[in-house]
């Protein structure tokens, strides 16, 4: 008879305790997939603004030879 009442109460301290672990776990990944999506917004906007400078849409200047000294020099 003990062992059936301790059986009872350690299999339902152990159902509590998977189903608090389940909680937490879950908690973490609400939080990291918040954190992340975070991150990849605020990324983005910090990746425009250090790498998508508009001086660098411009085409390249041209180079043309001089007719003097014969080295290469950009066009105005």
């Amino acid at each position: 008879m003990r062992d059936e009442i301790f059986d009872r109460e350690y299999q339902a301290g152990r159902d509590a305790l998977n189903d608090g672990i389940d909680r937490g776990v879950q908690a973490i990944g609400r939080y990291l997939s918040a954190a992340g999506r975070f991150i990849r917004t605020n990324g983005r906007a910090i990746h425009a603004f250090e790498f998508d400078a508009p001086w660098q849409k411009s085409p390249p200047a041209k180079l043309v030879r001089s007719a003097k000294s014969g080295r290469r020099t950009r066009a105005a």
